[in-house]
């Protein structure tokens, strides 16, 4: 701060300071005999007289003066608040935080010691993205299930992170006294928000220790100024799935033709590019897990339906592995839904695929409870409500849900199909006993050979093939022929 004061200002100090240093150091020998006498003198009122009390007042005196009449008055408040570059020998901390592109969303956290941190308070010019709305307050635009579930220190840093982000700011500064706490944070915006594709949740942090005042730097998935064009293309394949609903389309009604859109439209292929984000699943119409689940997410966000993304792993082959799905709220209620299990190229080959159905509805409005048993298990930092209602389960929506094996009632549901040539049947039973007690009767007892002897005749034909395709987990038949 030496160069706020005046060159010539400075000098005087200096002198100043010179000229009372003489006085500690004018120890010459006349000098002390006249010490000696004064000390004999007045060696009664116990004073030495030799001058040394007054000299250091006289010297605080003087630089008192010179400070507070040379100096700004502002001097001490712009000190304390001027911005500060850090030099290798300052007490600093650098944080990088990796979160994994993988769809558990976990953090890996490397420590990096920088030569210097900047703090860069400078205004970025405002480049929001105009698609994403953001409402008036924080209580409309932060509901997401993951900002829910969060600390007040957490909530504080994603409402940071989440201007940051709308902005398309790659550099900015926010305050959060931990860095984990960034972590889990970014982690949980990007899961309530599919919107944020150009972001997959790479970011360094840089700081001082113990101060709040933290800088960012986020990795973009793709160049800042190809943005609008990706979320152009995405917005249209929004706009196709909205324009496919009726004008008095139900809550479920958007759900299920939501999950038909999005198996409809994406094959899964665990090579896609961009497949922890919209940009997979709805420009280049192959994904992941998470491409599933966030195009669910973002077309449910459009239609006014509340849908969460959620991680975690599943027990697929008896192997565990990350995995990614969608929790539902259809007119107040909680459900499950899994858009990628929905889809045949997912759990089948692609040559197998070929001769299944499109959609599997076995994974549309789950309860908690067949999750467990299918080996869905969420990741720790999710707070989940319990899903018990089986109001918008499809087979019990649709009429083939059987609450015990009615022998009858699955021979009449097979005789229908056969006869009005509809190429598969599909039901769901209410316990594991009566799910293979139905088995036994329409495979191991001939009641679906004896009806398709009837399609047989009718069309001409030798034989017929059928593939039957039963889930013990979710106790469901399906046969295609």
């Amino acid at each position: 701060m030496r160069d706020r004061y005046d060159k010539e200002y400075e000098e005087e100090l200096y002198k100043e300071i010179d000229r009372h240093r003489e006085i500690f150091e004018n120890n010459t020998p006349a000098t002390v005999r006249r010490r000696t006498r004064r000390r004999k003198r007045r060696k009664r009122s116990g004073c030495l007289g030799c001058g040394t009390c007054i000299t250091p007042l006289l010297l605080c005196l003087a630089l008192l003066f010179v400070f507070r009449n040379r100096l700004p008055i502002n001097f001490l408040e712009d000190f304390l608040h001027d911005p500060i570059l850090s030099t290798a020998d300052d007490p600093v901390i650098g944080i990088t935080e990796s979160l994994d592109d993988d769809s558990s969303g976990s953090v890996q956290e490397d420590v990096d010691i920088p030569a210097e941190a900047v703090q860069d308070d400078s205004v970025q010019e405002d480049s929001s993205d105009p698609s994403v709305v953001i409402p008036d307050t924080a209580e409309e635009r932060f509901t997401g299930l993951c900002y829910q579930s969060m600390t007040s220190e957490q909530r504080l840093i994603y409402e940071q992170l989440y201007e940051g982000i709308a902005a398309r700011e790659q550099e900015f500064t926010i305050d959060a006294k931990e860095a984990e706490d960034v972590g889990a944070a970014l982690n949980g915006l990007l899961a309530d928000n599919p919107e944020f594709f150009w972001m997959d949740g790479a970011a360094s942090i840089f700081g001082r220790e113990n101060k709040p005042r933290k800088k960012i730097t986020l990795e973009f998935n793709c160049e800042p100024e190809e943005i609008d064009y990706l979320a152009d293309l995405i917005e249209d394949e929004a706009e196709r799935y909205l324009q496919g609903l009726p004008p008095d389309a139900t809550e479920y009604d958007k759900v299920k033709a939501a999950y038909e859109f999005v198996i409809n439209n994406v094959s899964y292929d665990i090579s896609a590019a961009q497949g922890q984000n919209l940009q997979s699943s709805m420009i280049y119409h192959k994904s992941v897990c998470a491409g599933y689940s966030k195009e669910l997410q973002y077309l449910l966000h459009k239609a006014g339906v509340k849908c969460a993304y959620i991680t975690g792993t599943v027990i697929r082959d008896d192997v565990e592995e990350s995995h990614a799905w969608n929790l539902v709220e259809i007119d107040g209620t909680n459900t499950f839904v899994d858009p990628t299990w929905g889809d045949p190229s997912y759990v089948m080959s692609s040559e197998a695929a070929r001769d299944l159905p499109d959609i599997s509805y076995n994974y549309l409005c789950l309860t908690t409870e067949e999750m467990d048993r299918t080996g869905h298990a969420a990741s720790e930092n999710y707070v989940l409500p319990e899903c018990s209602s089986y109001e918008y389960d499809y087979y019990i929506r649709s009429g083939r849900y059987y609450e015990y094996c009615d022998t009858d009632a699955i021979r009449m549901q097979i005789r229908n199909a056969v006869d009005n040539n509809v190429p598969d049947v599909h039901m769901k039973f209410s316990t594991f006993e009566d799910y293979t007690a139905a088995q036994m009767i329409i495979f191991d007892e001939g009641m679906l050979s004896e009806e398709l002897q009837n399609r047989m005749k009718w069309d001409g034909l030798s034989t017929i093939t059928y593939f039957p395709l039963t889930n013990d987990d979710l106790y469901t038949i399906e046969i295609l022929w």
